[in-house]
């Protein structure tokens, strides 16, 4: 895939029933690169529910066609906390170029999990009208005739901490933990928590990063309720919300990428 090395309009494109409200903006408004962001509902689910018109064969079609650089990932566009870390991942991936999320064209979650996404990540939500809807969308897309494409407005909203993502990250892969775990991790990461900490005037160090670790990490986390602490003996056990691992789907990008959602970089 050739590497985008100067500022490019990208756009970002969840793949419904829908074929006009894909390609018109794309074309109309100069998109260098498509991201098709098409349906996967997992290896467990019931394989009737994947969405695979001819049509989407076309549409990738049209775009090469028009010269436009295209790539394809995959999620669970009915479920918003799968939609809204792919897509708020590949506008923090590509955040060095104009990024376009188009809530049109994919499920009323994806339009949800997109806008959260450009509103955690800066990128650019549009939406694209239409003329004439119906038909039955295995056969026919569900619009056409796309006319307009109305950019939306956006409000900012701060996303968790890297270090909070971070912690829910290394608590789902070994929960339960303790906090000494959780300090040692720390340390290993060297998290702001532990890693700011000035002990050189400190009596007792040890005790000082526990303080640190409640006041920065297990406070906030358990009042989101995105954690829970259970005592057991002497110790307390750390373990993940149902809450807390819907938040790591969705911003586990802001910690690190061990699974990039492309094969190649763009």
């Amino acid at each position: 895939m050739e590497e985008l090395s100067v500022s490019k309009n990208i756009h970002l494109m969840p793949m419904g029933y829908e074929h006009e409200r894909v390609v018109k903006p794309a074309k109309d408004y100069d998109a260098d690169c498509v991201i098709l962001i098409h349906h996967d509902p997992g290896p467990n689910a019931n394989k009737e529910n994947v969405i695979e018109p001819k049509y989407h064969d076309e549409v990738r079609e049209e775009l090469e066609q028009a010269g436009i650089q295209v790539d394809e990932v995959r999620c669970d566009i009915f479920d918003l906390y799968s939609s809204l870390g792919t897509i708020a991942r590949l506008a923090a991936e590509f955040k060095k170029h104009n990024v376009y999320v188009n809530l049109a064209s994919g499920s009323k979650v994806t339009a949800i999990g997109g806008m959260i996404a450009c509103m955690a990540t800066g990128a650019i939500p549009y939406y694209v009208k239409a003329d004439n809807y119906a038909g039955d969308p295995e056969q026919k897309p569900v619009a056409w005739d796309a006319t307009d494409v109305v950019q939306l407005p956006k409000y900012p909203i701060e996303p968790p901490e890297k270090q909070h993502i971070a912690c829910l990250d290394y608590i789902n892969k070994h929960q339960p933990v303790t906090k000494q775990n959780l300090i040692d991790f720390g340390e290993a990461e060297a998290l702001p928590f532990y890693a700011h900490y000035d002990t050189e005037n400190v009596n007792n160090p040890a005790r000082g990063y526990y303080r640190r670790l409640d006041s920065q990490i297990i406070n906030p986390l358990t009042t989101r309720e995105y954690i829970k602490v259970v005592e057991r003996s002497k110790y307390r056990h750390i373990s993940l919300t149902e809450s807390g691992a819907n938040t790591l789907e969705a911003f586990q990008y802001l910690w690190r990428e061990e699974s990039p959602l492309l094969t190649e970089q763009l």
